[in-house]
């Protein structure tokens, strides 16, 4: 692939290595923004169908598959540096941490259920093994972290037990939507505190992205930072 064909998109590239080396310290910068643009070179066929989109959504499909590739280089480094596999690795997801939930912010962990998962990446069973212990404190600490708004909507779903309507009224929302989202949107946040999610394999093959079309005018959009 030329140069000419990464140019445009180097800035992503710059934003998303500056991103994760301070993620992780241990992985160069530079070592990381040439796995950015190994991506572009294994991936010409979805280079070639995004850039017939927006230029927005070009660049927020960009964004997401170079912080993928970015992730998954980095925690092979990090698993290299610190002597550990990468099959050693553990990543939570939304259903994980609101099982969990209950039983960290009621300090109760008969509130945690048994959970069998049997998957790589994730415990056979948390509730042995002092799993559900360490689980338990791993989520108490990214919650500690999360903004006010975050903490409150968490708390009124999985201590509380409220419906997103009854959310909804507390929190002054427009809708039982509304409430649904932003807990979402605080579940995220939440796992992005105890790790980020799990890398995905990312094929080079043309594939449907949303209701975008492609545009021949040219898009006057600012280049800005996806998140």
């Amino acid at each position: 692939m030329n140069w000419s064909r990464i140019e445009p998109w180097d800035y992503i590239v710059s934003h998303v290595a500056d991103e994760y080396h301070k993620k992780f310290s241990m992985v160069d910068r530079e070592d990381i923004r040439q796995s950015l643009y190994e991506w572009f070179v294994s991936h010409p066929l979805k280079l070639t169908e995004w850039e017939a989109f927006s230029k927005r959504s070009t660049q927020n499909l960009l964004y997401r598959s170079l912080r993928n590739q970015a992730l998954d280089y980095c925690q092979l480094w990090k698993a290299k540096t610190l002597g550990y596999e990468m099959s050693d690795l553990f990543f939570y997801d939304a259903a994980i941490v609101e099982a969990i939930l209950p039983a960290v912010l009621l300090g109760d962990v008969t509130e945690a259920p048994k959970l069998n998962f049997g998957m790589p990446g994730k415990p056979s069973a948390p509730a042995e093994g002092g799993n559900l212990m360490a689980m338990m404190a791993e989520v108490k600490a990214g919650f500690i972290k999360l903004s006010t708004e975050d903490k409150n909507i968490l708390y009124q779903k999985h201590a509380n037990s409220m419906t997103y309507g009854a959310i909804a009224e507390a929190l002054e929302l427009p809708s039982d939507d509304a409430a649904r989202m932003r807990h979402k949107r605080a579940i995220k946040r939440l796992i992005t505190r105890l790790g980020g999610f799990r890398a995905y394999l990312d094929v080079d093959e043309a594939s449907e992205v949303g209701n975008d079309k492609p545009k021949n005018n040219v898009d006057n959009e600012q280049h800005q930072a996806a998140d």
